[in-house]
């Protein structure tokens, strides 16, 4: 699962926006945008996915059913899981193939369409490398850019409190 730890520039800790928030009656809203982003980025792994695709004609759809995201904990903060290993493992077993990319050994005889028109025949054992399309890492990105700008939304309330509750 994907888990996130955000400074800001001035050093400050995620968890001191957190303890702003709490004590300044933000929480429930803070709560359900980290909610909100936790789906936003497994939606956009399945974009991502879909988008990126090699051989869209022969999509199956499995990995991205698979990319699913479950609010973990709600009472001592907000954690939203982004993409159960287990399942992914389960449903979509070459999934880290599909993301960081790797080179496949072809078990049975087949018949692979290419972005050129051609069609290309890989015999059982024969080697070829599969392209990562990178759609754990862009999601990352996404969703930390998208974190700063929720923290940038609340940027000036927090960088005061903090500033208050040193003194």
């Amino acid at each position: 699962m994907i888990r996130v730890t955000i400074d800001w520039k001035d050093g400050k800790k995620f968890d001191n926006l957190i303890r702003y928030i709490e004590n300044n009656l933000l929480y429930a809203e803070a709560q359900e945008q980290i909610r909100v982003l936790g789906h936003h980025t497994a939606d956009n792994m399945r974009q991502t996915i879909n988008l990126e695709r090699k051989r869209p004609s022969k999509a199956s759809h499995n990995l991205d059913n698979a990319i699913t995201a479950e609010t973990l904990n709600t009472t001592a903060g907000v954690e939203v899981g982004i993409g159960r290993i287990s399942t992914l493992n389960a449903q979509a077993p070459y999934w880290e193939m599909i993301d960081s990319g790797a080179i496949y050994t072809t078990q049975k005889k087949h018949i692979v369409p290419f972005e050129d028109g051609e069609f290309r025949t890989f015999d059982v054992g024969t080697s070829h490398m599969i392209e990562g399309i990178d759609f754990v890492g862009k999601a990352i990105r996404n969703l930390d850019n998208e974190l700063r700008e929720q923290m940038e939304k609340w940027g000036e309330k927090f960088i005061g409190g903090a500033e208050k509750a040193s003194k």
